[in-house]
């Protein structure tokens, strides 16, 4: 039970915002003891049935998607998330849990000051492919996923609303997470013990967190986003200050 109520709480989240629901899943299944490599294909696992069933309902609803440029952040965002896994292994492990606090909190000021920002509406492809490999090479280097990097780049970049900002990294958050799990297949690990129950939550949170997208104004969807973050720089400082207290 206490499973599905996290994936269930995750993939409702996620979908509303589009921050995909890994950065929920992950952390809070490290907290209950669930092993790295466990978590991060279930997670993975998870996330993609929620994607798919979100997108699904956007689609059902109307939702115009932009597909070229959806396919050239997604093709950038898995060739940065490859570049930021290899960069990982280099790099100091608490500088990278400084910074990816550091990286939220330039996320979260990036969203709640975003009518202060001078407006960028990006068109170049390459352009384009470019923003994708950095908010992909983030997820990498973090090792926890890229939602909120997708999100506040396609509002500061793109011109875009929170609302419809959360459309795109879905279809984004699917491609790369499609990604990641065709690697962890290539490397033989598959583990489905806790993705079985996990994935029914998935499906559900998907669909309610897609129908709530399209109901509620973009102030509020932008308003749950600044809380999701806030609840996961929370999350991450706790795990911190439990791995350097013990």
């Amino acid at each position: 039970m206490l499973y599905f109520i996290i994936s269930l709480f995750s993939t409702v989240t996620g979908a509303i915002v589009g921050i995909g629901g890994g950065l929920i899943i992950r952390p809070l299944l490290a907290n209950i003891g669930v092993a790295k490599s466990l978590a991060s294909f279930t997670s993975a696992v998870v996330v993609l049935s929620m994607a798919m069933v979100t997108l699904a309902t956007f689609i059902m609803n109307g939702v115009k998607i932009n597909i070229r440029k959806i396919l050239l952040l997604g093709i950038g965002s898995v060739i940065g998330g490859f570049l930021g896994g290899t960069l990982l292994k280099h790099v100091n492990e608490n500088f990278i849990d400084i910074a990816y606090i550091f990286m939220l909190l330039l996320v979260l000021f990036s969203v709640v000051f975003r009518k202060k920002i001078p407006e960028i509406n990006i068109k170049n492809p390459l352009a384009e492919i470019t923003i994708g490999v950095l908010t992909g090479g983030l997820s990498g280097l973090f090792g926890i996923g890229g939602g909120p990097f997708q999100v506040t780049a396609l509002i500061v970049f793109f011109g875009m609303d929170p609302r419809e900002a959360a459309v795109d990294s879905i279809f984004i958050t699917f491609l790369t997470t499609l990604s990641s799990l065709t690697k962890y297949t290539i490397n033989g690990y598959m583990d489905f013990s806790l993705a079985l129950y996990m994935i029914p939550a998935a499906v559900i949170g998907g669909y309610t967190g897609g129908k709530i997208n399209r109901k509620i104004s973009s102030k509020k969807v932008s308003l749950i986003f600044v809380i999701s973050i806030l609840f996961i720089i929370m999350m991450q400082s706790i795990m911190i200050i439990f791995k350097y207290t013990n």
